[in-house]
């Protein structure tokens, strides 16, 4: 996608792609993933006749915000320097973040039932 392509949230919490061309919405028509965090979209413009456009973008997850509860080993996003910050506070002890189950490897402790 060119640096003129606009994407935007709209109302409804959509995910919206401009035509970089006539400035139509585009449909994802398909899409294929390699990686957990990156995924190839094929793209077309909605203004099919006057316009026509087709184009292969890319979205990737680039940045951790707020880490999952339950991470998967095999996926490395790294840290936001706003998170980053976080866990330095922490560590110093002026916050507390609640990320001690994913930043030590702690077993897995079963639910018990009496």
């Amino acid at each position: 996608m060119t640096e003129h392509t606009e994407i935007a949230m709209h109302a409804g919490r959509r995910l919206r792609v401009d035509c970089p061309h006539c400035g139509s919405h585009m449909k994802v028509r398909t899409s294929k993933t390699h990686l957990p965090d990156y995924r190839e979209l094929y793209l077309n413009c909605t203004n099919e006749f006057a316009c026509g456009f087709r184009c292969k973008a890319s979205l990737g997850i680039i940045e951790t915000i707020v880490p999952s509860y339950h991470p998967n080993p095999h996926v490395n996003i790294k840290f936001g320097a706003w998170l980053k910050r976080q866990i330095r506070l922490e560590a110093e002890g002026q916050m507390r973040l609640g990320l001690e189950h994913q930043t030590k490897k702690e077993p897995h402790h079963e639910r018990r039932t009496h």
